[in-house]
């Protein structure tokens, strides 16, 4: 082997390995946010993730990995010039998404969410949106309330515009349970939505704890319907958040979304007790 021959040997093994170092590093990263998320919402996590990447087209499917992992549910993310072209503002102190640039160290993304100005196409369509009258008071009494009376951790966290929350049965999960620590439940809510859709998302989640889709409660309150198919549980959910907010004349897009649910819903399967008892555990009432 010549020398030239040996040099570019050389430098293609060297090539090589950096490749191999690089994939090693990604997947070990990425699988590892994969396999977190399977333990906390099963095989669905397999789909989501596969969309997550289809959605965000305009990155590479690493750095749509990486928004994933800054930003569970974003919508849409742009860099601020960008946004200001269509007519957007990115909001004082937005958290900005850190993604790998071509040629280049890094590029700093913002969601949707982060923006205000010009609306965006369906954006008043969103059944998660709520309007009304509540204020930081009474929110405050209500997060109070479930996390005393009913043992819910209910944290607030820096999501994507597509997610407006979820809810876990901690008592099934002890990684995410603290040593001596009190709550049964967790419930994660968007921060960047406003406190009426808050409510409507807490409403829609605490839900499916009543209703129990999460799980059994310890002490008998009410039974294990976990088992039930998602659309089931969906309805039950939506229609608990739909009740509870119109009780309080909130205004939600929920009544489309619940048609839309019911028209694949076995209604023979939904229990309207239990939707009642849900309301009425979110509202405080004993009967």
């Amino acid at each position: 082997m010549s020398k030239a021959q040996s040099d570019l040997f050389e430098e293609l093994s060297t090539s090589s390995l950096k490749r191999l170092r690089t994939f090693a590093e990604c997947a070990a990263a990425v699988d590892r946010l994969f396999k977190d998320a399977l333990e906390s919402q099963g095989a669905t996590a397999f789909t989501e993730f596969i969309d997550y990447a289809r959605r965000l087209s305009n990155l590479s499917v690493y750095n749509a990995m990486l928004v994933r992992l800054q930003r569970p549910g974003a919508a849409a993310v742009a860099t601020e010039k960008r946004w200001n072209a269509v007519g957007r503002t990115v909001r004082a102190g937005a958290i900005p998404i850190v993604v790998l640039r071509p040629f280049g160290p890094v590029s700093f993304l913002y969601e949707v969410g982060d923006t205000e100005g010009k609306p965006l196409p369906g954006e008043h369509a969103n059944p998660f949106v709520a309007h009304g009258d509540l204020d930081e008071v009474e929110w405050a009494r209500v997060l109070k309330l479930h996390r005393e009376k009913n043992n819910v951790r209910i944290e607030e966290r820096n999501f994507g515009a597509l997610l407006a929350g979820n809810a876990r049965n901690l008592q099934a999960m002890p990684a995410l349970l603290p040593e001596l620590s009190k709550p049964e439940w967790l419930i994660q809510l968007n921060v960047n939505h406003s406190i009426p859709t808050r409510f409507a998302t807490l409403a829609h989640e605490l839900g499916h704890i009543f209703c129990g889709h999460c799980g059994p409660h310890n002490r008998g309150a009410w039974p294990d319907r976990s088992k039930l198919p998602h659309a089931v549980r969906e309805t039950e959910a939506e229609a608990v958040a739909y009740l509870v907010c119109a009780r309080r004349e909130l205004q939600v897009a929920s009544q489309e979304y619940l048609s839309e649910l019911i028209a694949d819903v076995d209604l023979r399967q939904v229990s309207l007790y239990a939707i009642f008892e849900a309301a009425n555990r979110i509202e405080g009432k004993s009967q």
